[in-house]
């Protein structure tokens, strides 16, 4: 089987977005990619492959904020990019 191209979702986790991506890999197999996540998570056939991946991400998200580590939701990763507005002038 050819690996697929990866599709990317946003997926809501405790009234926070965050984003991924996942692609199939092998029968029955997906890849989740994510920020500090990459898995490769086994779904059985009647599961669609998006949700399997945003299961793999929530899980992801809640282990990682147990823990205390920061996991950066979608709007943070979009005010980090943004270039700061010039100053007045």
């Amino acid at each position: 089987m050819q690996v697929s191209e990866l599709t990317y979702f946003i997926h809501a986790v405790d009234g926070r977005s965050f984003a991924g991506w996942f692609r199939t890999v092998g029968a029955g197999q997906i890849e989740v990619l994510g920020v500090g996540l990459l898995q490769t998570v086994t779904h059985p056939t009647h599961i669609a492959p998006a949700n399997v991946a945003r299961q793999a991400l929530a899980r992801f998200v809640r282990a990682r904020e147990r823990k205390g580590l920061p996991v950066p939701a979608v709007d943070e990763i979009k005010a980090a990019a943004l270039p700061d507005a010039p100053a007045p002038g």
